[in-house]
């Protein structure tokens, strides 16, 4: 996943989680809204409600406190009709039928005055209270609809000793009896999915504790519409869908643009430097951490051309210097080869200065004889011309670099040993050749893999001084390269030079390879030979292994692949 597309991912999370959030704390908001605006409401018709109520009920008490008098004034009138207020006392016994009848009018004159007393206030507050009479149903419908949707009850101070039943519930007497210890309290209260709100009714006085508690009114309506509606949940998610995808679009475009583009120039610029071009440079569009990043690519790249110029210089120098080490392991090689060559083209020679005599003295006596001497005289010839044609041959092959060609290493290997032919003689050491049939050819220089065999041949001879055998083998096998043994096997060819000479101590075993280490101090040993030949397998992508051999000797092993 690209690194733009991780930053949108995780940005779009978090302002999906945030919004998310946010709705969820927008809903509850919008609840609380709903309901303070339900209380707000509900306070205002309360308030509204509780004062048409006592103001209704000091309407009917100064009515009453007119009947009153009315009454009173009856009152007085029958008493002065008996003369003496004595006469109109019921327990005593009446001294005339006028004086029974004043005596009944007395008397339901003064019960209606005092109910209409009761009624006019002109009792004690708390009997006011308790004769509190509510709205009757009727009343209470018409206050329901002219309130909006809202139910309307009072509940009178005369219930409040009641226990629950039907028409009175238990909330609503617990919430009498409060607002009878505490009348300045207003009740909010949520129950049965129904919203309540409870005020005191109290009485009219110009004093604060005569204003007793006569009773409870209290306004209730659903409150599903306190809880979180279907629109608002589709709201909210709109909300927070409409967020995330302008925030992902944004942040994915910003990303894209100041992110995606500088690292997908730097990954272009990465692969060039990979494929080997070191001259891109990557322009830092923005002076931040990507900017920096760009800065020092180019700086690397700056570095990794200085790096390479500085090492093919020390390729160069290091190509000249095996050039003069292979020219001067070759000199030394001729030089060695030049003593022998004395002595196989002396041979010759001395056969041909016999039979030029021979021929000088026979030349009128026998003809034959002269034609086989002068026959002898052009084989032996050829065999000087061969010689040193060989010789010239190696002597005038290039140092350098190799010229890569199909090389079959059975012919270079018959044509190696014939060269070196008068050397096996005079050291008398025998010679044994084992070549492969098929044997797949190889890709390398010929002239630089025949100096290779030319050198381990000529250590194998100088290890053994007394003379011994060597053994040239060629073969095809497969096996993995050192320190590659979990690899798959791959193809190689064998080319493998035994001897049994002195052999190699094992504490100098690991030093033969390098540059002008030799164990032939004094005796015309350069120490460059095995260092030349080292360096030509590993040209051709090879390497050698050095066994020793069992009863004495040593087996240099060269694999090639083939």
């Amino acid at each position: 996943m690209k690194v733009a597309t991780r930053i949108t991912v995780a940005t779009a999370v978090v302002v999906a989680i945030a919004s998310a959030g946010y709705a969820f704390f927008d809903l509850r908001a919008r609840t609380s809204e709903r309901r303070m605006a339900m209380e707000r409401e509900a306070k205002a018709l309360a308030n509204t409600l509780r004062t048409s109520l006592e103001v209704q009920e000091v309407s009917d008490e100064r009515e009453a406190r007119f009947r009153a008098e009315q009454l009173q004034r009856d009152l007085e009138s029958v008493e002065k009709k008996a003369g003496d207020k004595e006469a109109l006392d019921p327990t005593k016994p009446p001294a005339t039928p006028q004086i029974e009848t004043l005596r009944r009018e007395y008397g339901e004159i003064k019960l209606k005055l005092m109910i209409v007393r009761r009624a006019a206030g002109l009792e004690t507050p708390l009997d006011q209270a308790l004769s509190y009479r509510p709205p009757n149903e009727s009343q209470l419908k018409d206050l329901a609809r002219a309130s909006g949707g809202w139910k309307v009850a009072v509940v009178p101070r005369a219930r409040a000793s009641e226990l629950p039943s039907v028409e009175l519930t238990a909330e609503q007497l617990r919430r009498i009896r409060t607002l009878l210890d505490v009348p300045q309290l207003a009740f909010t209260d949520v129950e049965s999915d129904t919203f309540y709100y409870a005020v005191p009714l109290r009485l009219s006085s110009a004093r604060e504790e005569e204003r007793l508690v006569m009773g409870m009114l209290e306004i209730s309506r659903p409150a599903d519409v306190l809880g979180t509606t279907s629109d608002d949940l589709g709201r909210a998610l709109l909300l927070v869908l409409l967020i995330v995808a302008v925030t992902t679009i944004s942040v994915a475009a910003v990303a894209s643009r100041f992110v995606s583009r500088p690292i997908t120039k730097l990954l272009r610029g990465i692969d060039d430097v990979a494929k080997g071009d070191l001259s891109h440079v990557i322009l830092s569009e923005h002076d931040d951490e990507i900017g920096a990043i760009a800065t020092r690519f180019n700086e690397m790249t700056f570095s990794l051309r200085e790096s390479r110029g500085e090492t093919q210089r020390q390729n160069e120098a290091k190509l000249a210097l095996e050039q003069r080490l292979g020219q001067t392991e070759k000199l030394a090689t001729i030089g060695q080869l030049a003593a022998e060559i004395a002595h196989e083209v002396g041979t010759p020679l001395n056969v041909i200065a016999g039979r030029s005599r021979s021929i000088q003295k026979k030349a009128k006596i026998d003809p034959e004889a002269v034609e086989k001497n002068a026959s002898i005289i052009a084989e032996q010839t050829a065999r000087i011309t061969r010689i040193i044609q060989r010789l010239l041959d190696f002597t005038r092959r290039k140092v350098g670099t190799p010229e890569q060609a199909a090389v079959n290493l059975n012919e270079l290997a018959g044509t190696t040993l014939e060269l070196l032919a008068g050397q096996f003689s005079s050291a008398k050491v025998k010679t044994r050749l084992d070549r492969t049939e098929s044997l797949p050819k190889i890709a390398g220089d010929k002239d630089r893999l025949q100096q290779v065999l030319i050198n381990l041949l000529l250590n194998a001879v100088q290890a053994m001084p007394e003379g011994g055998k060597l053994h040239v083998e060629t073969k095809a096998t497969k096996r993995t390269r050192p320190g590659l043994e979990s690899a798959p096997e791959q193809e190689f060819v064998l080319l493998a030079v035994t001897d049994t000479g002195v052999g190699i101590p094992a504490d100098i075993k690991d030093k033969i390879f390098d540059p002008f280490y030799t164990t032939k101090e004094g005796q015309g040993g350069t120490g460059l030979g095995l260092a030349v030949v080292s360096g030509i397998v590993k040209e051709h992508d090879g390497w050698i292994d050095v066994e020793d051999v069992e009863g004495g000797g040593t087996s240099f092993r060269v694999y090639l692949p083939a």
